[in-house]
C-alpha cells in the first residue's frame, strides 16, 4: 500500500493535481462557511449592542424614577379661615355672626398629617410660604414650587384632574443625559420618553421607552424597549378645627365685641408604592 501511494505521488499522469484541486476545493468551502458564520455573528453582535443600549438607557431611567417616587409622601393641606364676631352684653354672649372667610391650599412634601405643623407652610410672622401655597380660593399661586412628580400628582388629585400620557395626549416628558465631551457620540440615542397616566384617586402609571433609535430617528415599535411602572397610592384624610381670639372691642356700657378666627384644616396624605415593573413591546 505504501508503494502504491508513493507511486501515485511520483506519477506524471495528472492524478496528483486532481487531489490538489480537491483539497483546494475543500479549503475554499470551509473558508466560505467560516466567513459566513463570522458575518452573521458580527450582525448579531451589532444588534445586541443596539439592544443593550436601549435596555440600559430605559432601565437606568426606571431606577431613577423608582427612587424619586416609591415610598414618597406628599400632603395636601386645605385650611379654611372664617372670622366670627360675638357680642357680649352683661357678660352674656350672643350668637356669633359669620364674617369673611378664605380657603388656602398648601402642598407639603415628605410629611404625613401627624408630622405637619403650621411652620411647614407658614413663616414665623404668619405669612404664607409661597413655594408651598398652591392657591387662595380659586386663584392659583404662580410661585408654588411644583418640582417633583409626586407634588404634581398631589396638585392634580386636589383639582380632580386626571392625566393621559397616550400618544395623543400631552402628559409626556423626556430625560436626556448630558456629557462634558460628547464628540463623536450621538447623545440622542440615550434620550428617554416618559408618559404619565394619573387617575383622580392618585394612582400613577409611567411608561418609559427610548425616544430615538440608534440611527437618530424617532423610535418605533420595532426598535423600542418599553417598561411600565405602576405606582399605587395610599390615601389618608384627617381633619381638625382651631379657634383663636383675634380682638375684643368695647361698643357700649357692659357691651363688647369679640372677634374670633376659626380654622378648619383638612389634610390629605398621599404615599406611593411601586407595584412591580412590566415590559411591553
Amino acid at each position: 500500500m505504501k508503494n502504491i501511494i508513493m507511486n501515485k505521488l511520483r506519477s506524471q499522469t495528472g492524478a496528483s493535481i486532481t487531489f490538489a484541486l480537491l483539497i483546494f476545493l475543500v479549503c475554499t468551502v470551509l473558508c466560505s462557511v467560516i466567513l459566513t458564520a463570522a458575518t452573521a455573528s458580527s450582525g448579531r453582535m451589532s444588534g445586541i449592542t443596539e439592544a443593550d443600549q436601549r435596555y440600559y438607557a430605559v432601565t437606568s431611567a426606571a431606577e431613577l424614577l423608582q427612587e424619586l417616587i416609591d415610598g414618597k409622601t406628599v400632603s395636601v393641606v386645605v385650611a379654611t379661615e372664617t372670622m366670627y364676631t360675638t357680642t357680649y352684653s352683661n357678660g352674656v354672649p350672643g350668637d356669633p355672626v359669620e364674617g369673611s372667610s378664605v380657603t388656602k391650599t398648601y402642598i407639603v412634601a415628605d410629611k404625613k398629617a401627624s408630622e405637619i405643623s403650621e411652620a411647614d407652610y407658614k413663616n414665623v410672622n404668619g405669612t404664607d410660604k409661597t413655594d408651598c401655597l398652591l392657591k387662595t380660593g380659586s386663584v392659583n399661586n404662580e410661585s408654588f414650587k411644583n418640582d417633583t412628580i409626586p407634588k404634581d400628582a398631589a396638585k392634580n388629585v386636589n383639582a380632580g384632574t386626571a392625566l393621559d400620557g397616550s400618544d395623543s395626549g400631552k402628559d409626556r416628558f423626556t430625560l436626556a443625559p448630558t456629557f462634558s465631551n460628547p464628540s463623536g457620540f450621538n447623545a440622542d440615542t440615550l434620550k428617554i420618553t416618559i408618559s404619565e397616566d394619573l387617575d383622580t384617586t392618585g394612582n400613577i402609571t409611567l411608561t418609559i421607552c427610548n425616544a430615538y433609535n440608534t440611527k437618530g430617528g424617532p423610535s418605533e415599535s420595532g426598535d423600542r424597549y418599553t417598561l411600565i411602572l405602576p405606582f399605587g397610592v395610599d390615601k389618608n384624610i384627617s381633619t381638625s378645627t382651631k379657634t383663636e381670639n383675634i380682638s375684643s372691642t368695647t361698643v357700649g356700657d357692659n357691651t363688647y365685641n369679640v372677634v374670633t378666627k376659626e380654622t378648619k384644616t383638612t389634610i390629605t396624605t398621599l404615599t406611593w408604592r411601586l407595584n412591580g415593573i412590566k415590559t411591553s413591546s
